[in-house]
């Protein structure tokens, strides 16, 4: 009897600092895998944190999908329940992609917050979307769905740059509604004009492609495609804009400075129509598309293009 006391006793003892071991190890681990440690409940370990956010995850579907709209009356309740699932597991995309955009109409702040927070997770450092959400967030004004004069937040376009900007950064070929919302948010930044700003933003851009950077900060650039036949649009919407009713306005000195400047440096090679910026071809004496005279050019049979009236060609000497 005394011996199987004793043999309990020592497994008592043993079993105490098992456990007095493990509370003081596992608690550092707890740490590293809460991203809001301040904020939010510690994680399990052992991967039951993973289970745990999947549950979680499925109550905040069920009720989320319950409600009618997630408005500023039930924003709170519907926030606390996506923070405990990032609580839980900070990797779990589902909560970033479809939670966050649930309550951006309620609370675009915080939802900006928990997406920023997110985009410095190592975990999700190539996740396009997350920067995407954020920046589509702050480039829109949103109301109060039951009180339509309450403003919940205005456009932050410098703001809503830095995000879509990272997004394309993150992309080996960002898709085309991401480069547009970059280039009209940085345009919207600037101010002014909306078309002579984006002309002004895009021929930034080229600059830096070039290699002229000048002034200009790069860490605010990135690379564009096919960024040259967006700069011949962008030319022509900045030489014949339109009011709000979509009736043609006069460009301002500034726009037609801008555009000068486009023409002479970024077309010059490219046969445009000095006037439409349409596309000419070998030839042409007038432009097919507004009628205007154009410079002729045509192309020997090396393939060089002719400066109009050489008798000879530049590339080969052939006499023309």
């Amino acid at each position: 009897m005394k011996k199987d006391s004793f043999f309990r006793l020592i497994i008592m003892i043993v079993a105490l600092g098992a456990a007095s071991y493990l509370a003081v190890h596992l608690t550092p681990m707890q740490s590293e895998i809460t991203a809001e440690r301040k904020d939010l409940t510690k994680a399990p370990v052992a991967g039951l944190h993973k289970f745990l956010a999947d549950v979680a995850w499925m109550r905040f579907v069920n009720y989320a999908g319950g409600l009618s709209t997630i408005d500023t009356t039930n924003v709170d309740k519907v926030s606390e329940m996506l923070r405990k699932i990032i609580s839980y597991d900070p990797n779990f995309l589902e909560s970033y992609q479809s939670g966050i955009l649930s309550i951006s109409n309620a609370d675009p702040k915080l939802a900006v917050r928990i997406l920023e927070n997110a985009c410095s997770n190592e975990y999700l450092k190539n996740n396009v979307q997350i920067p995407f959400y954020a920046g589509f967030i702050l480039s829109r004004k949103i109301v109060d769905q039951n009180n339509p004069d309450k403003v919940l937040s205005e456009p932050d376009y410098a703001g809503a740059t830095r995000f879509f900007r990272m997004a394309i950064q993150r992309s080996t070929n960002p898709e085309p509604y991401i480069i547009s919302n970059y280039i009209r948010s940085k345009a919207k930044a600037r101010g002014g004009d909306e078309s002579h700003a984006i002309l002004s933003v895009l021929y930034d851009e080229w600059k830096m492609t070039k290699g002229k950077k000048g002034e200009i900060a790069e860490m605010e650039f990135c690379q564009i495609p096919d960024i040259e036949a967006r700069m011949i649009k962008a030319t022509r919407d900045a030489k014949y804009p339109t009011d709000e009713n979509g009736k043609l306005v006069a460009p301002s000195a500034n726009a037609l400075k801008l555009i000068t400047a486009v023409q002479k440096e970024v077309f010059a090679d490219n046969h445009l129509c000095p006037n439409c910026i349409s596309q000419t071809h070998p030839g042409d004496k007038f432009c097919a598309r507004c009628g205007g005279g154009v410079p002729v050019w045509g192309v020997c049979s090396c393939g060089a293009v002719l400066k109009d009236g050489a008798t000879f060609c530049s590339g080969c000497g052939k006499k023309q």
